[in-house]
């Protein structure tokens, strides 16, 4: 499986965005510095953003250790620092497991800029992390079809370092006329 790499992930993660997403790059330079921020809702571009359907934070624990704070390239270009988070998994509706990973991720970025330290380095243990789920509709039009995605986003800091993951989902094709 590979992870397409949006925009606003690239923003967050500072890599190469796929060129297809390039469109909503201004939508992901608002997002990326939002989620930086204490979660505030992204900035409005409906027509490159879509509209909400949910958007709610819960608290979540996280272990933290040597397996689940690593430096990890799978189902990306290089090594991505990563989080393990099993419970996203009770608070998504997309899958945000990673290619033979024992759990549901978040990433902070490219290895070479930032390593397991960074979060390991005040101690292994249990921490309770605030964690944002937002799950958007979007709407694009070809022709007389109108196609619908869900685009769900996590966001967290873990000791003060910003963590992302996104999924998009094809949901359904629907008439044109009906793509509001």
């Amino acid at each position: 499986m590979k992870i397409l790499i949006t925009a606003a992930m690239a923003a967050a993660l500072s890599v190469p965005a796929a060129a297809s997403e390039a469109a909503s790059a201004d939508g992901a330079r608002a997002f990326a510095e939002a989620a930086a921020a204490s979660f505030p809702a992204p900035a409005a571009r409906p027509e490159a953003e879509g509209a909400v359907i949910g958007d709610k934070t819960t608290d979540v624990d996280v272990e933290l250790n040597a397996k689940t704070v690593k430096c990890s390239a799978a189902d990306y270009s290089g090594p991505m620092l990563k989080v393990l988070v099993p419970g996203l998994a009770d608070l998504t509706i997309l899958n945000h497991r990673n290619t033979k990973e024992g759990a549901p991720c978040i990433a902070a970025g490219r290895c070479r800029d930032l390593g397991p330290q960074a979060i390991l380095k005040d101690g292994e243990g249990t921490l309770r992390i605030p964690v944002r789920v937002v799950l958007k509709k979007l709407l694009s039009t070809e022709g007389d079809v109108c196609h619908v995605t869900l685009v769900e986003t996590v966001t967290t800091k873990i000791r003060g370092v910003p963590f992302f993951h996104e999924r998009y989902q094809a949901v359904a094709d629907r008439p044109a006329a009906d793509c509001r």
